[in-house]
């Protein structure tokens, strides 16, 4: 997703009517900022993961579809009709003690995130340019440190446009990020057949003996279909059942716009961790290598060529951008220096956590204990919109400067849980569904017993908008306009998808130098046209 401006922010109120925007916004927004460079090592670990190809196929259909309906079911009705910003709803709800804590945490979280895209794409310009790789926690190159400070700067620079020329970027950078994510594939399968082919393997078994295995590199016990599904459902936590994507989608006109999440689910991360999977078998067969050992560098440079180091090093940028705008607002209602100068302070102490290559190392289960630590504050805020109007307590419905003790009971409890569950044996990324679960129940008991006193006898109507205002607001929509230029970008695109053809003739290794050469050709004109169109529209 991309992000409004700091004077189109409005941390604290609800956005005007002219400031609402359509489906298409969403759209884009979502389908670019989850094709990350980060779905490389997703896809490459589904493989080391020793996964079988049902298992990776059928457990992303179940998860991600269970992740959009998370999205258009819990936090896009919330955040259409509250119209506040995660962290606005959190002080009014629980106070601003809580929500300081709260927001320290979760600025650290998402600085963290943007880090982790610094560092993939610090990674993949490293391995193309024949420096050795960074595997321990610390970096022991400065060369790495400064790719990592030239992207973070970048990055930084982005953060500061504003809400609709990201926008505009996002919608002509999410379409070529797939279109790499569908190269990935179908430049992997020739490579994978002639091998297959030379060992008498059948299609499906390709699969099954280059790809996902179903064996894991050190013996232990594979991934299930369930595996795969909680980690698809729960891997954008913090977005969706842990209420960050309030922020954004406050500007959506409709609730419905949260399905445009499946752009995410199934545009973004099926396509690009089933293609990135297929590359990172490919890239290990290629260096004779375990794909286990391969960084990103590693993963896409055999295959793609420098053509791929780009789409890393793009994805990554539009996953570290709105990371750092999410980070940003978490500190700015801690500390209010101003929007620019907080994303700059940010931007640098993000920076310098990239130079650390932990962060790409135990990147995944990173995300898993985000998603423990976000879990409890989404249930709250889902049962105080949800279930306690329909007893008659209305949302926000906490009495100035008191304190509201059913959220510090339970985001605790929800801590305390989890670290029960992970002692007890319960894999990692299945422990944040029975915390939501739990929290919800438990705000909803504990919200009702302390609020019972300020119980209304108001339709479910009236007492939303006794606390949010009237919805009238959503009567308007700015209006987007289609892509300039959209036929030629279009032909482009699909250059690249035939740009795979040399590679399925009798000797697809001995193909890939012209493959690779095609690839960069057309990616440079690509946007070299993006620009030549658009000027700098973009950027004024």
């Amino acid at each position: 997703m991309t992000y409004p401006h700091s004077s189109e922010e409005y941390p604290t109120s609800r956005p005007p009517s002219n400031k609402l925007l359509g489906g298409s916004h969403f759209a884009a927004g979502y389908s670019a900022e989850h094709v990350a460079g980060g779905e490389f090592v997703v896809g490459a670990a589904f493989a080391a993961w020793g996964a079988s190809p049902s298992a990776v196929l059928m457990g992303l259909i179940i998860g991600n579809l269970l992740a959009v309906l998370s999205w258009a079911w819990v936090c896009s009705p919330v955040a259409v009709r509250a119209r506040l910003t995660l962290y606005e709803y959190l002080s009014r709800m629980a106070g601003v003690g809580f929500v300081k804590v709260f927001n320290v945490v979760n600025g650290i979280i998402f600085a963290v995130i943007a880090g982790g895209m610094l560092t993939i794409s610090a990674q993949a310009l490293h391995v193309a340019l024949g420096l050795p790789a960074q595997t321990n926690w610390y970096s022991d190159s400065p060369a790495f440190i400064g790719m990592v400070a030239l992207v973070g700067m970048l990055v930084m620079m982005i953060s500061t446009l504003g809400f609709h020329r990201l926008t505009t970027v996002a919608r002509y950078l999410s379409p070529y990020l797939l279109t790499i994510f569908v190269v990935c594939g179908l430049a992997s399968l020739p490579l994978l057949w002639q091998m297959g082919r030379a060992e008498g393997l059948g299609f499906w078994r390709i699969f099954e003996v280059y790809i996902w295995t179903g064996r894991t590199p050190d013996g232990k016990e594979p991934f299930s279909i369930w595996h795969i599904a909680a980690f698809a459902w729960g891997l954008n936590l913090p977005l969706h059942l842990g209420m960050g994507d309030m922020s954004t989608l406050r500007f959506a006109k409709k609730w419905q716009y949260g399905y445009h999440s499946a752009w995410a689910t199934y545009g973004g991360h099926f396509v690009a961790w089933v293609g990135a999977g297929m590359l990172g078998a490919t890239s290990a067969l290629l260096m004779g290598v375990p794909i286990g050992n391969l960084d990103i560098g590693g993963v896409v440079v055999p295959v793609l060529g420098v053509a791929g180091v780009t789409a890393v090093v793009l994805a990554s940028i539009t996953t570290a951008v709105p990371s750092l705008y999410r980070a940003t607002l978490a500190f700015d209602g801690v500390c209010r220096i101003g929007f620019v100068k907080m994303t700059v302070f940010l931007g640098t102490i993000t920076t310098i956590i990239a130079c650390f290559p932990l962060i790409f190392l135990r990147w995944l289960d990173l995300m898993a204990y985000f998603n423990i630590i976000m879990a409890p504050v989404g249930a709250m805020i889902a049962a105080e919109h949800f279930i306690l109007p329909r007893v008659g307590i209305r949302p926000l419905w906490r009495v100035k400067n008191r304190i509201n003790k059913s959220a510090i009971i339970t985001w605790l409890a929800g801590l305390m849980l989890a670290a029960g569950l992970l002692m007890g044996g319960v894999h990692l990324f299945f422990v944040f569904i029975p915390v939501w679960l739990v929290c919800v129940a438990l705000y909803a008991v504990c919200g009702y017993h302390e609020a019972k006193r300020y119980r209304q006898d108001a339709s479910l109507g009236a007492l939303y908008e006794s606390s949010y205002g009237h919805d009238g607001i959503t009567q308007q929509t700015r209006q987007i306009q289609s892509l300039s230029g959209k036929k030629t970008l279009s032909i482009i695109l699909f250059a690249m998808l035939i740009a795979c053809l040399p590679l399925y003739g009798d000797d697809p290794a001995s193909m890939l130098g012209i493959f690779q050469l095609l690839l960069i050709v057309l990616t440079v004109l690509y946007f070299s046209v993006v620009v030549i169109i658009n000027g700098w529209r973009l950027l004024r």
